[in-house]
């Protein structure tokens, strides 16, 4: 899964370069939709499979230090594709988890992006007058 370091990958970094990928994936809509990085991809998807995770769990995972896994956490929150929640420690501290709001819920949020981008776009073609 830790795909943070692959440099071998296509990265359609707009919507009118993904609609003329030949076989676009799930992740390049991802990252093209909520306009974040592969590795906050893999963050997202770990979370999902380790919910209520800390930071420090989620630097150890990927092997990158605190500060880096705390602002793809951020950008993630908000996005709104990860929750954060306060939990107090036996000693008196306290720490934050984070949990991957579920795919289903991802996936419309996605929809309606794109929704959004659909009747914007009509709308251009709409309103559109020869000059």
């Amino acid at each position: 899964m830790d795909t943070l370091n692959n440099e071998n990958k296509t990265e359609f970094q707009t919507v009118e370069e993904l609609m003329m990928a030949p076989a676009p994936k799930f992740n390049d809509v991802m990252r093209c939709v909520f306009k974040i990085k592969d590795y906050e991809i893999d963050v997202y998807f770990y979370l999902l499979d380790n919910s209520g995770s800390t930071i420090a769990e989620v630097s150890e995972f990927f092997d990158k230090d605190r500060s880096s896994i705390q602002r793809s956490l951020q950008t993630l929150m908000d996005k709104g594709m990860i929750k954060r929640k306060f939990r107090v420690l036996g000693a008196g501290g306290f720490t934050y988890i984070y949990t991957a709001v579920p795919i289903e819920e991802t996936k419309l949020i996605m929809d309606r992006e794109l929704n959004v981008w659909y009747q914007m776009m009509g709308q251009l073609v709409t309103n559109f007058e020869k000059r």
